[in-house]
């Protein structure tokens, strides 16, 4: 089978998309799509990257076939230049199909539905909700384009429940399903904490956030939750990448609190052995509608090695029930209060969260995209029915 799949970002951002691409790759031709908008600074303009912006660019990123689209940047504080990029994006698109005579387009918000066989609406989440404060015109533009999957998709693809939720209650035309984001539980099996812990060369017990951090207040509170808890016996590991780093670290400096360490991005042949390492996991989320309806992969990732985990109080993380995560108010002080519980808490990885293994939901994806899922059944793990 020949698939498509529209990221809403650049491909080489970590997303939900590449953890289905590459899975759905061994059975089938994968192509995507690949667009850069991160040029911040000026030097970035001038650079030959930039230029390369403006060309059609094709490669492989191993078993998958990109196709780099051609995009004027910056075009978020432009309707017209938007228009514009969609319309590229949009002829670059059918060409696509038609020349590999695609079988399937996996589409998101970036781009409205175009005509394909098969057309499934991925809803990772809740976009609308997340532009509307800084952003109210494009999130409108999203909620357009995002209504007219909801009735023109012959398949909705939901991250969460909350999502799921969402596309019922707009009376999607298409059958909804459940896809959660997952984790390759066969690479977790033999996580092996005592290397994980002499790799890190840290005392103590130690408490984890792991991931992309480009959302200021979510470190912030858990600078703030660490000085409320110095003296203790207990090290705080923020390890990843993302434009919150370095703020985060002057302000951890700016407090002396030499009990916070900061490190690189953890590649995943090593993530295993890393969160195992860690005694407590961190969700600092916001309490957002948008992150109400997070799939919050890195609660997966710390359930995948059974580690306590402290998660901000959201609508999905609380329908997901997992035993071992104390769920509190977005505060330095809940957050501080939380961690001390759940260093109480034995590891255990929840019950039935093979369920959440992605070989397994990559072949529920696979059975949506060549049309086998059923609507409705018991037998499809994620099969939505509304509440």
């Amino acid at each position: 089978m020949k698939i498509l799949w529209i990221p809403h970002i650049g491909w080489h951002v970590p997303q939900r998309a590449h953890i289905f691409c590459h899975a759905l790759a061994a059975r089938h031709e994968i192509h995507v799509t690949d667009w850069i908008a991160d040029f911040r600074l000026l030097r970035d303009y001038a650079s030959w990257r930039y230029v390369r912006n403006y060309t059609y660019r094709r490669y492989t990123d191993g078993p998958i076939r990109v196709h780099g689209i051609p995009r004027i940047s910056p075009a978020i504080h432009s309707r017209l230049l938007r228009r514009l990029n969609t319309s590229i994006l949009a002829r670059f698109v059918r060409h696509i199909i038609q020349r590999y005579a695609i079988d399937a387009v996996v589409g998101t918000y970036l781009l409205p539905p175009p005509h394909a066989p098969q057309l499934i609406f991925d809803l990772f989440d809740e976009n609308v909700s997340g532009w509307q404060a800084t952003h109210p015109t494009y999130a409108a533009e999203i909620d357009r384009v995002e209504q007219a999957y909801l009735r023109q998709a012959n398949t909705i693809v939901a991250a969460s429940s909350v999502l799921a939720d969402k596309a019922y209650t707009a009376r999607a035309s298409g059958a909804i399903y459940l896809i959660p984001n997952g984790v390759d539980l066969a690479a977790y099996e033999d996580a092996d904490r005592q290397h994980g812990r002499a790799r890190l060369r840290l005392s103590g017990k130690l408490v984890g956030l792991v991931g992309n951090h480009n959302q200021p207040a979510e470190l912030t509170r858990v600078i703030e939750a660490a000085q409320l808890l110095a003296g203790s016996d207990i090290t705080f590991v923020i390890a990843g990448r993302g434009a919150a780093i370095l703020p985060a670290q002057q302000e951890a400096q700016r407090a002396g609190l030499n009990h916070v360490h900061f490190l690189d991005y953890v590649p995943p042949a090593e993530l295993p052995d890393f969160l195992a390492a860690l005694d407590v996991g961190l969700c600092p989320y916001a309490q957002t509608p948008m992150d109400d309806a997070r799939s919050p992969m890195r609660l997966f990732n710390y359930a995948a090695v059974g580690l306590p985990t402290v998660s901000t109080d959201l609508l999905e993380v609380r329908r997901l029930n997992f035993p071992n995560v104390i769920r509190v108010a977005p505060t330095a002080a809940a957050f501080a209060t939380g961690i001390e519980h759940a260093l109480t808490l034995p590891r255990a990885r929840p019950p039935q969260f093979e369920r959440y293994d992605l070989n397994t939901l990559a072949t529920h994806y696979e059975a949506i995209l060549c049309g086998e899922a059923p609507v409705e059944s018991t037998a499809t793990a994620f099969a939505y029915s509304s509440v």
